[in-house]
């Protein structure tokens, strides 16, 4: 991973000089958030604060405190001396490309970029304090945000800053990172305690001047527009201001969100009937299932040797069918945005964005407007998990606040952000493995099928006989070796709008892989981590992984009566995960106990922050495993709260969980999405060890309950 230095020209603002560079990850890194093109702009101003524009969003994962600990370490100044803000597609601190933060890229595609330009200016710092005291640079320093020689101050960042504005800026070589004072080490989170105090501003707490509320009412079935509207129940709620239409609702407009709310409970719509109104889960799930038989449209994605052939031979086959629903991101935080007509006849947008470039340019489309007529400010975001990737709720928001001339909240009701929003794909796999007659894996054949999450969220769609990555993400870019191996896949689209869901297809397919291997486990008469250490030996990274988890979690110790172990692995974005589950069943009821985590990741910046995200992609593994799911009845969602919606509680999430760093010379990996495709199949694993029935289809709970 490579940057680009360039001298920006010090900015003058009220006669205070600030020294600028630009930070532009190159191939590797772009390659790493979705082929973004962004760049950063790290300034230094006279009083020696540091400010970092970031074209990342923070969603509270902690990605600004490690970009700030980065920078912090290679100047050399106090943590709390750097501000990282995320800034608009259009400000002057960031240009070109589309910007957007996914792929667990905020931090592992900023390692070297970050470090080399913040040795870069400490080294142009050094210089020009040096040459102002007619010293060798060798002999100057900066400590505690201070440009030292030996123990002597020479003068404040700020001073060196401003002679450094007019030097063009030096080549640096990034610090030792065991001389790191922040990264690496329990550093604070920089947004907590603002958080405590109650003061971000979340972007629905996001309030202007003379603004309005204004309560989305969707169609129920995908796609559904409205046949007939009578705004009379809902104009005669208190509050209540107007109702403004749009394709495929309403808009009931009022000066409080709670009488907005109210009207939108009271707004009597007639739906148009749709190709899809008689769509089911059963309808779904039967059409993704005749898929697996359907091998003239099978796309390959991978083929190492003769599959087929191998298998043709094999002594013996297992064989298992594996199924998915889709499922919802659940954010806390509906869906809403801020929008507001400004004179110039532009637009002003604020809002939860994790894709900002997109979400500007579809305002653009809608109003007009050029995009550079667009001003869009990224707000704090009540939860993300993917769901702020798309733009699916801002053309409503803007025909509404054309409609209306002045600022509107505009928001849907945690209904529609269930029952409307995107989801996790559904998915269907058959697995097939052929052992000889020691029981060794010869050859392994993985068919997937479902719909194409990007034809559903790209806007340029998929186009036909290509194969879609998330599909098979996981599958292709496997460790294991199986002897011969193919993967493929069936497009089988539908209606229901999908978008990337935390750690997107490696979920899906995880589950497919690592359940089937326990199942090729006992066919083969092996322990689960034997067999996976044997499809691993050629890989000492993983093998350490492995025996990492299985260590710390006590594989293979005994258990209380009642209780079982399961295992998993998985490698996705860059990262290495293996997961030990102890779990039970008590009257029908499924408790997880402990979980127990070793991931490599090459390097961790911030443990705190990274321990967090592995415990919370845990917790909501488990919880898509156990729970999740979305009914799909006469074409729309028809489980669209947390009452029917479950997801795990305080009370059924494990009372342990332990996660276990590896860190080595290797690329730095992803943290934010690694930890939760091992969760499931762990857990799967467990209750097929302490039942000996294999979970081939999620939600466990739901597969109990029909048992």
């Amino acid at each position: 991973m490579t940057i680009a230095l360039d001298r920006r020209g010090f900015l003058a603002a009220g006669g205070a000089f600030t020294l600028s560079f630009v930070v532009t990850p190159l191939a590797g890194a772009q390659q790493a958030a979705a082929g973004s093109p962004w760049t950063a702009y790290l300034t230094i101003g006279t009083d020696g604060r540091i400010a970092l524009m970031s074209p990342t969003t923070e969603m509270g994962q902690g990605t600004h405190t490690a970009h700030a600990a980065i920078i912090a370490d290679e100047i050399g100044v106090p943590l709390n001396w750097v501000k990282v803000d995320t800034p608009m597609p259009s400000d002057p601190f960031r240009r070109g490309g589309s910007m957007g933060s996914g792929g667990s890229a905020g931090v592992r595609a900023w390692w070297d970029p970050l470090r080399k330009v913040g040795a870069s200016a400490r080294q142009s710092l050094i210089n020009a304090a040096a040459a102002k005291a007619g010293l060798p640079a060798a002999e100057v320093s900066i400590q505690d945000g201070q440009v030292r020689r030996g123990g002597k101050i020479l003068m404040p960042l700020g001073e060196a800053a401003r002679l450094a504005a007019t030097a063009p800026p030096a080549e640096g070589t990034p610090r030792d990172p065991a001389t790191y004072r922040y990264v690496g080490k329990q550093t604070p989170r920089v947004d907590i305690p603002a958080k405590v105090r109650g003061e971000p501003v979340f972007s629905q707490d996001f309030t202007r001047p003379g603004m309005v509320y204004a309560c989305a009412v969707l169609s129920p079935v995908w796609t559904g527009l409205a046949r007939q509207i009578n705004e009379a129940p809902a104009l005669a709620v208190k509050g209540v201001q107007r109702v403004v239409t749009f394709p495929g609702g309403a808009a009931v407009i009022a000066g409080t969100q709670w009488a907005a709310m109210k009207g939108a409970g009271a707004l009597e719509v007639s739906w148009a009937s749709t190709a899809y109104d008689g769509l089911s889960s059963a309808a779904i799930s039967a059409a993704m299932l005749a898929g697996l038989d359907k091998d003239g449209e099978a796309l390959q994605a991978r083929a190492d040797g003769d599959a087929a052939a191998a298998l043709s031979g094999a002594a013996r086959i297992v064989e298992a069918d594996y199924e998915v629903p889709y499922i919802a991101h659940t954010p806390m935080e509906p869906w809403n945005v801020t929008v507001e007509p400004t004179a110039d006849g532009g637009l002003e947008i604020w809002g939860p964005f994790q894709t900002q470039d997109r979400n500007r340019n579809t305002a653009a489309k809608v109003a007009g407007l050029d995009p550079s007529k667009v001003k869009l400010h990224t707000l704090m975001l009540g939860g993300g998990f993917g769901r702020r990737l798309g733009d699916d709720g801002l053309p409503a928001a803007v025909l509404t606040a054309l409609a209306v001339k002045k600022p509107v909240k505009f928001f849907w009701r945690r209904e529609d952000e269930i029952g409307q929003g995107y989801y996790r794909p559904a998915q269907v796999a058959r697995m097939r493995a052929g052992l000889d007659a020691t029981g060794k894996v010869i050859a392994l054949h993985v068919r997937t099928a479902g719909p194409s999450m990007r034809q559903s969220f790209s806007p340029a769609g998929l186009p036909k006989g290509e194969v879609d990555g998330s599909s098979v993400q996981t599958l292709t870019d496997t460790l294991y070796r199986t002897g011969a191996y193919r993967v493929d896949w069936v497009r089988v689209d539908q209606v229901v709008p999908m978008a990337p869901w935390r750690a997107v297809g490696a979920t899906q397919n995880g589950y497919f892989m690592e359940a089937f291997l326990d199942e090729v486990a006992k066919a083969a008469g092996k322990d689960p981590v034997a067999l996976r250490r044997e499809l691993l030996a050629h890989d000492p990274r993983a093998l350490k992984v492995i025996d990492r988890a299985a260590a710390a979690g006590d594989w293979g110790k005994p258990l209380p009566a009642g209780r079982a172990r399961g295992f998993a692995f998985v490698y996705s974005y860059g990262s290495l995960c293996a997961q030990v589950v102890e779990a039970s069943l008590e009257n029908g009821e499924v408790r997880v106990h402990r979980v127990t985590c070793a991931i490599d990741c090459a390097r961790v910046v911030t443990p705190d922050g990274a321990r967090n995200q592995m415990e919370g992609g845990i917790v909501q593994g488990l919880s898509s495993a156990l729970f999740e799911g979305i009914e799909v009845g006469n074409g729309a969602c028809e489980n669209r709260n947390f009452d029917s919606y479950r997801i795990m509680r305080i009370n059924e999430a494990p009372a342990v969980i332990e996660t276990h760093f590896i860190e080595n010379d290797q690329v730095i990996g992803g943290i934010g999405e690694p930890g939760l495709p091992p969760a499931t199949p762990a857990l799967v694993n467990a209750l097929f060890a302490l039942t000996g029935k294999p979970i081939r289809k999620l939600p466990i709970m739901a597969q109990l309950a029909d048992a």
